[in-house]
């Protein structure tokens, strides 16, 4: 308890949440962003009625809730490394870094700080569009459970993007290098593990180690967050119409055949965003120590002369 009232006391936190969340630009980007989801939820329900009440089929709410989970993903993983890539170094190029170490706050609590305050905004605005998910309860085809572990897995994917972006923040002196950075990881997360498991799919086919290749695809698939995403949608992908189109079609059937939807999979997806957090904030934080590097040099030299 005691740690707890410590972490929502700190100064740095406090400070960071107040100057964001009194920003204009702050209220304009929530009014905005909640517009066009908004928007998009009447346009689709527009289209499919046509005019006429309850006719919108539970197919198409299933394809609605499907269609705006996938645009909130994708604004996750947009919008994230750009908040939270200047996290320290942006305090490096104002040269204002090294007062906040001479301050009574240790490097736990400034790269924690800086954390909390890159992703509270995100946490905001996917909260902020649960009541918008309640147009796909009044029609049927989704049943709560899935809006709250489509939500889950979108929080977990943020917390990982905002770790990786304080860590380059932390490793790196110009904002500009972390952004690109933080991006090029994202776009690896993404696209880079689903080309991957998609080459090793066709080669397992030409090899005599096909369990092995099937399983190193696997891996690679249950870390890329669109594949895990759509495990849960699963059995809504199969009974809407958007699974007809070959993109769509695609996802779902590496779904079923590396069978994303089970316990190891899903395990496989928690350990490695969970962990691979915790580890790249500890990073973020032995490299905030003052001499760090230098440290870990004397630590080599003096491990080699033994």
């Amino acid at each position: 308890m005691h740690m707890i009232e410590r972490w929502l006391g700190n100064p740095l936190w406090r400070k960071e949440l107040r100057q964001r969340m009194r920003s204009g630009r702050t209220v304009l980007a929530m009014s905005l962003y909640l517009f066009v989801i908004g928007t998009v939820a009447f346009v689709f329900m527009y289209v499919n009625v046509q005019g006429q009440t309850l006719l919108l089929q539970p197919t198409r709410t299933a394809e609605l809730f499907m269609f705006l989970s996938y645009l909130q993903l994708a604004m996750i993983s947009f919008v994230t490394p750009g908040i939270a890539a200047g996290a320290i170094s942006g305090e490096r190029e104002r040269q204002t870094l090294s007062v906040l170490l001479t301050t009574p706050l240790s490097p736990g609590s400034i790269i924690i700080a800086k954390f909390i305050s890159s992703i509270s905004f995100l946490l905001l605005l996917i909260i902020m569009t649960l009541p918008l998910y309640s147009i796909v309860f009044l029609f049927g085809g989704v049943v709560p459970s899935q809006v709250l572990a489509v939500f889950g897995e979108q929080c977990i994917t943020l917390l990982t993007i905002a770790s990786v972006s304080v860590f380059w923040s932390t490793l790196l002196r110009k904002t500009g290098w972390s952004t690109v950075l933080s991006y090029a990881t994202v776009a690896m997360m993404f696209l880079g593990s689903a080309i991957i498991g998609y080459f090793l799919d066709d080669l397992a086919n030409h090899s005599p180690d096909e369990e092995i290749i099937q399983w190193i695809a696997g891996f690679c698939y249950s870390i890329n967050p669109v594949y895990m995403q759509a495990s849960l949608e699963a059995t809504l992908g199969f009974i809407t119409p958007a699974f007809h189109q070959p993109a769509v079609a695609a996802i779902f059937v590496v779904v079923t055949n590396h069978n994303l939807a089970s316990s190891t999979a899903w395990l496989t997806f928690l350990i490695v965003y969970l962990v691979g957090s915790l580890l790249l904030l500890l990073a973020s934080i032995w490299r905030l120590r003052p001499g760090a590097f230098i440290l870990l040099k004397k630590r080599a030299v003096k491990w080699l002369l033994r």
